[in-house]
């Protein structure tokens, strides 16, 4: 279920204040009281008609995108969130350890160390893995900012002799599965396409952090705070944490440190290993993550 307080129309919808939440909780109470437990997913500001409501069943809150999206510094949120480890049925997860960490370092509300990462996996493409049995050699690229504002990242590409598309994929993100592998910059410490692509094996090629910055320095780039408040050293930290960079997934995508580099690899990687390679990490993942979540919703209250 969408997030709705019965009056509220647009992308204001996201702002969940507590006039907001409220009316939310007086439309659908009997709804909501319906149900055994509620899980909250992004964004976090919609666990507040309950938080707000001295909801006693259980309720799991996953964060996506920063604890407080839309809802930033405003205190009687952050109190409420404060208030949970005093609630033995209420669980805040991280759905990446960037929202740890930016929600204990940046806002001083503390939400425990618990992480459970995307699995990745959806019903449609439950069975669906990338060969190479097709022959192409385009590669997908995200039409997102830092591939067409801060640069034109497909021009670049077919510049280089690289055969690409631009574009947002048609239908789902087994789509995907015709293209050669995928080129990004990344915008985010985490996204579930990530994940999802991982799920299919699809090889993604993405700049080293020396080459992100060295991008990032050419023009108006876009990445998600807290990157921008923090120094460039710091920065730098924080993306070794990011699923891009973290040590975790270092097999899994290929990094690139020119676009000469880019142009190496892309031609000389064994690409039916490399698949090899990251559809033996995403069942592991799935299993680990899918762990978690047994963990969390079977925890008596």
């Amino acid at each position: 279920m969408r997030f709705d307080d019965g009056v509220t129309k647009g992308n204001d919808i996201y702002k969940v204040n507590a006039v907001r939440a409220q009316l939310s909780w007086d439309k659908y109470k009997d709804y909501y009281n319906s149900f055994d437990g509620i899980i909250t997913s992004d964004t976090c500001p919609i666990s507040r008609p309950f938080l707000q409501n001295s909801w006693d069943k259980p309720l799991i809150i996953w964060v996506c995108n920063r604890f407080d999206y839309a809802v930033w510094n405003d205190n009687s949120f952050y109190d409420l969130i404060r208030g949970i480890p005093n609630k033995p049925n209420i669980t805040i997860i991280g759905n990446t350890p960037i929202e740890n960490i930016y929600s204990s370092v940046f806002r001083e509300t503390h939400i425990g160390e618990f992480v459970i990462k995307p699995t990745g996996k959806n019903i449609l493409s439950s069975s669906m893995t990338k060969t190479y049995e097709n022959n192409s050699e385009c590669f997908y690229i995200p039409p997102y900012h830092n591939e067409t504002i801060l640069m034109n990242l497909s021009d670049k590409l077919l510049s280089i002799g690289i055969e690409n598309k631009c574009e947002r994929f048609p239908n789902h993100i087994s789509d995907l599965l015709a293209y050669k592998g995928v080129i990004c910059i990344p915008y985010a410490w985490s996204t579930f396409a990530f994940f999802e692509r991982m799920q299919l094996g699809l090889i993604t090629f993405v700049p080293s952090i020396n080459f992100l910055f060295t991008l990032f320095n050419t023009g108006n780039k876009w990445f998600q705070e807290p990157f921008s408040w923090v120094s460039e050293s710091q920065a730098r930290g924080l993306l070794k944490i990011s699923e891009w960079y973290c040590d975790e997934h270092s097999d899994l995508l290929v990094y690139f440190d020119s676009w000469e580099d880019l142009v190496h690899k892309t031609k000389e990687l064994d690409y039916v290993e490399q698949t090899k390679i990251i559809l033996d990490y995403a069942k592991k993942h799935e299993n680990d993550q899918m762990e978690k979540w047994k963990q969390v919703i079977s925890k008596p209250v």
